[in-house]
C-alpha cells in the first residue's frame, strides 16, 4: 500500500529553507524501527563529528527519483552507531521526516564492496541509498520510496 507524506511538501520550498547557519536540518530524523536520529547535510567534516547522520548528496529529501539517478544518500561512520545502514533487511522500512514532511522508504537491495571509505562512483541507486562501513568493507542499502 503506498505511503503518502503527512504533509505536503512546498514545491517552491528548498533545502536552503529547511536549513540553519551551520547546515543542520530544523528537525530533519531518520527512523529505522525504534532506532532514530537526527539527519544534517554535509561532507566529510559532519561525518566525522559523528553526531548525526550526513546526506552527503543529491536533491533535497522527498524530492528524489531514482529512475532519473536523483538520488538522496546519507551516509555515516559504523563506529558511531551508523552501522545499520550498511545492510538492512530486504524489506525493512526507513521513515524520513523533515519540517516539509514525512516520507517511508523500503529496502530493495544491498551492496558490500571490498574496503573502508571505498569510491562510492556508481554505488548510488533508488530513491534513497544508505551507506556505511561494515567491518574492513563499505555496505550500501538501497531503498525506494512507497
Amino acid at each position: 500500500m503506498p505511503v503518502t507524506p503527512t504533509r505536503r511538501p512546498s514545491a517552491s520550498a528548498t533545502p536552503e529553507d529547511v536549513t540553519g547557519a551551520t547546515g543542520r536540518a530544523a528537525g530533519t530524523t531518520i527512523r529505522i524501527g525504534t532506532w532514530s536520529a537526527g539527519v544534517i547535510r554535509g561532507g566529510q567534516d559532519e561525518v566525522d563529528a559523528c553526531q548525526d547522520a550526513v546526506q552527503w548528496a543529491g536533491p533535497g529529501i522527498g524530492t528524489e527519483d531514482g529512475y532519473a539517478m536523483r538520488t538522496v544518500v546519507i551516509v555515516g561512520h559504523d563506529y558511531c552507531g551508523f552501522d545499520l545502514f550498511a545492510t538492512l533487511r530486504v524489506g525493512t522500512e526507513v521513515t524520513l521526516g523533515t519540517p516539509r514532511g514525512t516520507w517511508t522508504y523500503t529496502v530493495y537491495a544491498n551492496y558490500v564492496t571490498p574496503g573502508r571509505g571505498a569510491p562510492a562512483a556508481g554505488l548510488y541507486w533508488g530513491d534513497l541509498t544508505l551507506q556505511s562501513c561494515v567491518g574492513p568493507d563499505t555496505g550500501f542499502s538501497y531503498l525506494v520510496r512507497d
